[in-house]
């Protein structure tokens, strides 16, 4: 996945709000990794929610859940010269 410069400044933005002063080629990936990661489990709440509500097996979607916030902690990601993500690997979501 390759990164655009508003990826890349809106990464260094927020690794800097987390005090990173002079962010790195990889604090700046590990930042979207993580704004990435925190939009994929927004994007599936609805879903967890739904299947909490109606009695459904579930257990794929949460392990799909923990995988994802495990991710910063089970990842060493960088950026190439391309600007391309390296060193994550994304858990599948469930159909």
């Amino acid at each position: 996945m390759k990164l655009t410069e508003f990826d890349i400044q809106m990464s260094t933005a927020s690794a800097m709000r987390s005090g990173v002063e002079s962010p790195s080629n990889s604090d700046i990936a590990l930042a979207w990794v993580r704004m990435h990661r925190n939009g994929l489990l927004e994007n599936c709440d609805w879903e967890m929610t739904k299947a909490l509500e109606t009695g459904t097996d579930a257990t794929s979607l949460k392990t799909y859940r923990q995988a994802l916030r495990d991710l910063p902690a089970n990842s060493t990601p960088s950026l190439d010269k391309n600007n391309k993500l390296t060193g994550v690997t994304w858990p599948t979501k469930p159909e």
